[in-house]
């Protein structure tokens, strides 16, 4: 479980890294002004970029468990945790509904 988090968070430092870079080289790319020969060396240079610092690669996860599934929008915590917190009366605004 912690690997997982430690994996999720060093993908999310190589995305902040490569970010910058990988757009300079798609704008290179699709520029039809540039020639052959240096958008060849641009699409070479994007391959040897991590293929963990794609976006695609990134996670969701709960902020204090890590638990991937079951995340609820606005409060990037899991359905269980946000449950505690919501009966515990942690969260202003939300009470636990009873019907």
């Amino acid at each position: 479980m912690a690997n997982s988090i430690n994996i999720d968070k060093k993908r999310r430092k190589l995305y902040v890294n490569y970010l910058q870079k990988r757009e300079k080289l798609k704008s290179i790319i699709k520029d039809n002004k540039k020639t052959d020969f240096e958008r060849y060396n641009a699409q070479l240079d994007l391959q040897k970029i991590p293929r963990n610092s794609l976006k695609v690669r990134l996670k969701k996860r709960c902020v204090l468990t890590g638990r991937s599934q079951g995340l609820v929008g606005p409060f990037n915590v899991s359905r269980i945790k946000l449950r505690e917190l919501v009966s515990n009366g942690q969260i202003p605004g939300l009470k636990k509904a009873v019907w």
